[in-house]
């Protein structure tokens, strides 16, 4: 713990020095509230300057895709009363490239090239490349819009609505990776929580104060492992309401239903048998955030799958995340659990009590330190050997 404490102070020095390093990069001022007006230019004499068209080589450039991405990178310490680790990782490296495919079509592609889902390494256990999003979105109007191809499901706020790069913590809750991210029928594994298909989406009840009073999203896909032709005949169907009574408050609700065939990957043994075993899911959360102050969100989750009267699939998933938005600091704190009424006697059993903060540097880079403690009883306590672990993160992430 000494030369952790010393890794922690070394971490904390940086960033107490960060500003310094960096201001030659300011960041711009900030966004006015709602319902303020800014201050208006001085008027003068002077004609304003007519507007130069643009080259031909100006337009080119225009109408090129954008690429974007970035890196997610740093040190994980983990420890319980059997084992410890220490490693450096290459968590994530995002690229993506947005273009336009017409008018209203856009079209999104997003590699992950630091993949490291189970099974799916290669022969010496490296990370590799993987396809995650490749679809586009026909927007016809505010109030109704149509994606195809692989994109992300509705399936609660952190799959949906927030991205690694937004992120409050290093890692999403387990709402994501048990329940958004992984389908124990056909891929027993965590994957990125995307799927192949249509989705209907919009916003509706224009606030005319920045704001939709309702956002829904209906999706029909394969229910199966992404970039992947489906195993059966049946579809996936995700039904998805956002209620937003005020500009910074809303609360959400997913309901997702399936029937899925279970198979054997190398990542992962799928439950149960056969090729057409009912499942369902959902997630339901309210959340806060004002980005000048408090940002509270909680989040319940639920899967469950009964065949020939016993339950193959029985799990749940909360968390509640407490933050404050402090200039360039984001301290937060977070309660989540996982219960695996099935598989009583695993690790995916535990309560966990997390503490962290994100420090924003500039628009484009963010440090963040996220301390966590697991607690286990019952069933998992007798099976693993021990009642909690520790976990500290320490990352950075470099976004261009």
């Amino acid at each position: 713990m000494k030369k952790m404490t010393k890794l922690i102070a070394l971490f904390l020095s940086g960033l107490l020095l960060a500003p310094a390093l960096v201001s030659a990069n300011p960041e711009g001022d900030q966004v006015p509230e709602s319902g303020t007006v800014a201050a208006k230019p001085p008027v003068t004499a002077e004609a304003p300057a007519a507007a130069q068209p643009q080259t031909t080589w100006e337009k080119i450039l225009a109408n090129l895709p954008k690429v974007s991405g970035y890196l997610q990178t740093g040190w994980n310490y983990t420890s319980n009363d059997k084992s410890s680790s220490s490693s450096f990782q290459a968590k994530r490296l995002r690229l993506l490239l947005d273009g336009k495919v017409a008018e209203k079509v856009d079209f999104r592609l997003q590699i992950e090239a630091f993949n490291g889902i189970s099974g799916s390494t290669n022969g010496n256990g490296q990370k590799n490349i993987q396809v995650m999003d490749a679809f586009a979105t026909w927007k016809i109007m505010p109030e109704f819009k149509v994606r195809v191809g692989q994109f992300f499901t509705p399936l609660g706020y952190e799959n949906y609505d927030i991205s690694p790069a937004t992120l409050e913590t290093v890692d999403f809750s387990n709402i994501v990776y048990r329940i958004a991210c992984r389908n124990p029928y056909e891929y027993n594994l965590v994957d990125y929580g995307r799927d192949l298909g249509i989705m209907f989406m919009g916003d509706v009840f224009d606030s005319g104060k920045g704001f939709s009073y309702l956002h829904y999203d209906v999706a029909i896909t394969n229910g199966s492992i992404p970039s992947k032709d489906d195993s059966n005949k049946s579809k996936d169907i995700y039904v998805s309401l956002t209620v937003r009574p005020v500009k910074y408050f809303n609360v959400k609700g997913t309901f997702n239903w399936g029937e899925y065939t279970s198979k054997k990957l190398e990542g992962g043994e799928g439950v149960g048998s056969g090729d057409y075993n009912p499942m369902t899911r959902y997630v339901v959360g309210a959340w806060y955030d004002n980005p000048r102050g408090l940002n509270l969100r909680a989040e319940y989750g639920h899967m469950k799958s009964r065949v020939n009267k016993a339950d193959v699939v029985k799990e749940n998933g909360a968390y509640v995340l407490a933050g404050w938005h402090w200039g360039k600091f984001l301290p937060i704190v977070r309660w989540d659990m996982y219960e695996d009424q099935v598989n009583k006697g695993t690790a995916n059993n535990y309560n966990r009590i997390l503490i962290g903060c994100t420090y924003s540097v500039f628009k484009n880079l963010k440090f963040q330190i996220n301390y966590g403690h697991f607690m286990y009883s019952g069933d998992a306590k007798k099976a693993l050997g021990y009642d909690s672990s520790e976990q500290l993160q320490i990352m950075g992430l470099f976004k261009f």
